[in-house]
């Protein structure tokens, strides 16, 4: 069982999400079985109980780190 020290909060997998999806463009879509960023906003989005706007936003906060065409 977990502590509740050692849980993530559902803010970091929100922004694990969106750097995932900024780290690995267009190839983390693939990887992750999705046609569009759109999909994957949206499942990742209400997969974890949060918007599909929320993952958009975090990836995009982190394009700036990563050489990707955003």
């Amino acid at each position: 069982m977990l502590l509740d020290a050692q849980r993530i909060s559902l803010r970091e997998k929100l922004i694990l999400a969106g750097l995932y999806l900024s780290k690995y463009d267009s190839l983390g879509l693939k990887k992750l079985g999705f046609e569009s960023y759109q999909e994957a906003f949206n499942v990742i989005g209400y997969g974890l109980g949060s918007r599909p706007a929320s993952i958009k936003n975090y990836r995009d906060e982190f394009d700036p780190l990563f050489p990707n065409k955003r």
